[in-house]
């Protein structure tokens, strides 16, 4: 989830404040003294340069006057001024900016530009300054980094001070340099992995597939460290949405080329493939893969994907996520449960790893299941990865409870409805979550008219961290139920992994909840 402060400061940045105010609320500016003035209200006026570039301020206000949602009433941006215009929360401010500049054009201002080309001149600083140990780390991990290191700028941060002193020149001083450094999260002494460590480790630059800038990716390699890999400044709110080589034109040209695509989790598996001429590779530079990521991977013109993530979880939602895509492109999981760079550092070729991949999984969707998933719990577990969900009302849920009881058909039709819409964020709690897997058909014809139990019981648990307290009779009165035919729902969806029950002898009670697989 990207954080408030990286929304404020790529909107700081990244759309025109002035084009903006005149597109959604009619106001002009003119350059006066250093400012952009507002033609009809001259207590309106925006900074043209500096860290607060691009941000609205208002004279008449005091400065520590405040909105009843937090913003500051004298000065802010964009985020802050659809705030307190719509009265809102800043939650809902991001909502409502995110939504309006897809009409805007793309722009930069003068300290982001300042930003990418300090970046571009950090990265290769580090390239060029390796430590001894970080070379003889990477040597040991297999990676030839003398033959594609300028490329891919692979270096390790040395030490603070001497970082600065390289990047002063006759028209940015150190302190400048500090600054922009500090909006790089580049400091001297960090507490936060938001921040570069300077700490013996292999690093690298990170860009989003138009070249922006993201951050660092980085490794540790001293033994025993306790978190080994790191993500820093933007990267940390982008890990998810973004991956690793995806902005190198070669990586693209030779996936478009062999139809076919690597996927690695880390840094030295990618660059093991690379190296070894399998440039069409790129990395999630995070545990396992998220939805956003594999949306970008499906969308390649490719025939095969070879997963290299090893680890069982990892695979499995692969698996489940390659549940929609399977008339289309063909799976290959690597056998090695290493590994690659580990794999090709023992002796084996990658050639002989890569084409000696496990296909398991032809093209349907009963292919995944049979060869790859053993019973139903794996299975669920696999199709119902956080993030592969979909919204329902609340209240529509609960109206389809209550005219549904002799319809089953009516409830998976509207669960395949809802679906079908696809992924919605909604900043309200008035909605249930849904893996977008639970609405195929081969699990919804599983259910007969306990479905409605199902959803009832799923609508009284939501938000509880304890089980929901039940006695037969009060659940038999709220769903309009014989007794046998509630003992017949109750039996069911138990005896298929969908409810667990425990029996409370004191209070005479039955504790229902649901089970970690289902994952609403």
């Amino acid at each position: 989830m990207k954080s408030i402060q990286f929304y404020d400061f790529q909107f700081r940045h990244r759309i025109d404040l002035r084009e903006y105010l005149k597109e959604y609320y009619s106001l002009e500016f003119e350059c006066r003294g250093g400012a952009y003035v507002c033609t009809t209200d001259s207590d309106l006026s925006i900074h043209l340069d500096g860290q607060h570039e691009n941000t609205w301020v208002q004279s008449n206000a005091a400065s520590n006057a405040k909105s009843r949602h937090g913003s500051l009433l004298k000065h802010g941006s964009i985020i802050n001024w659809e705030s307190i215009k719509n009265d809102c929360p800043i939650v809902q401010a991001i909502e409502i900016v995110s939504k309006n500049q897809s009409s805007l054009s793309d722009y930069k201002t003068a300290h982001y530009k300042k930003l990418e080309s300090l970046f571009t001149k950090v990265a290769t600083r580090f390239r060029y300054t390796r430590l001894p140990e970080v070379v003889d780390y990477l040597e040991s991990r297999g990676v030839d980094h003398t033959s594609y290191a300028q490329e891919f700028n692979i270096g390790s941060p040395k030490s603070y001070e001497s970082l600065v002193n390289d990047l002063i020149t006759a028209n940015t001083l150190a302190k400048e340099i500090k600054e922009l450094l500090t909006d790089l999260y580049i400091i001297r002494n960090p507490r936060s992995y938001e921040y570069l460590p300077f700490d013996p480790s292999v690093t690298i630059p990170v860009h989003n597939k138009t070249g922006d800038f993201i951050g660092f990716h980085g490794r540790k390699v001293s033994p025993g460290t306790r978190q080994r890999y790191y993500n820093t400044g933007f990267l940390k709110d982008l890990a998810s949405e973004i991956l690793y080589g995806e902005d190198k034109s070669v990586i693209e040209e030779s996936i478009n080329q062999k139809k076919q695509l690597v996927l690695t989790k880390g840094i030295f598996d990618f660059f093991t493939c690379f190296q070894n001429g399998y440039h069409q590779v790129l990395a999630t530079l995070n545990k396992g893969i998220s939805i956003q990521q594999f949306d970008k991977v499906v969308k390649y013109p490719v025939t095969e994907i070879v997963v290299g993530l090893t680890a069982p979880k990892e695979r499995n939602i692969i698996l489940g996520l390659m549940h929609h895509s399977l008339n289309k492109i063909d799976l290959s999981l690597i056998t090695d449960s290493g590994d690659i760079d580990d794999s090709v550092k023992s002796g084996t070729s990658l050639s002989d790893i890569i084409s000696g991949a496990l296909k398991n999984m032809q093209a349907s969707e009963e292919g995944i299941i049979t060869a790859s998933m053993r019973n139903r719990k794996v299975r669920m577990d696999a199709l119902t990865e956080l993030g592969q969900t979909f919204l329902v009302l609340e209240t529509d849920l609960q109206t389809l409870v209550k005219t549904s009881k002799r319809s089953p058909r009516k409830m998976k039709d509207f669960l395949v409805g809802e679906g079908k819409q696809g992924r919605q964020i909604v900043q309200s709690g008035k909605y249930i979550r849904f893996p977008k897997t639970f609405v195929t058909n081969t699990i919804l014809e599983e259910f007969g008219a306990e479905l409605r139990t199902l959803l009832f019981l799923l609508l009284k648990t939501k938000g509880r961290q304890t089980p929901i307290n039940y006695t037969k009779r009060v659940l038999q009165a709220d769903l309009d139920l014989s007794s046998a035919s509630l003992c017949d729902h109750l039996n069911k969806l138990r005896s298929s992994g969908y409810l667990l029950s425990r029996k409370d002898s004191r209070k005479r009670k039955v504790s229902l909840y649901y089970p970690s697989t289902i994952k609403f």
